[in-house]
């Protein structure tokens, strides 16, 4: 019995965006993106994903913010926070306990490889969710 996935990629870099996305649906996971803050919460208003992944350093609305309106419509969908940054440095720009109380289920380094992504997202599926991703070959 497979159980696809629903992922909502909200980040600006589409050249980051385009290979990860075509990355997932690959691994048969249904992927969608949206390039900003508000066309990401605008998305998850009309359909929850099972999982969003959520660019932490966006304009006009940044991912913190953005996780804050995601928090006002749906309290329950595991983010993982993507960043371009090392992880202390966001540590230094946001307070990891405003993070946590918010629900970052994780953080994924854009330079990390798609392997540590999809273990990143079998992870939070299984704890947040208890989905199996399906088994693909």
């Amino acid at each position: 019995m497979d159980t696809k996935i629903s992922i909502l990629m909200i980040d600006d870099e589409e050249d980051f965006t385009e290979p990860m996305a075509f990355w997932l649906r690959s691994k048969g996971h249904e992927v969608s993106t949206a390039p900003s803050g508000e066309a990401g919460v605008e998305a998850i208003k009309k359909t929850a994903p099972d999982i969003v992944f959520l660019d932490i350093f966006m304009p006009v609305m940044n991912g913190v913010e953005t996780l804050k309106r995601i928090r006002q419509v749906n309290e329950d969908i595991p983010v993982i926070m993507l960043t371009s940054a090392v992880v202390e440095n966001v540590q230094e720009a946001y307070s990891m306990e405003e993070l946590n109380k918010l629900g970052v289920s994780g953080f994924f380094k854009k330079k990390d490889s798609f392997e540590e992504l999809a273990r990143l997202l079998e992870i939070t599926l299984r704890l947040h969710k208890n989905i199996k991703r399906p088994e693909s070959e």
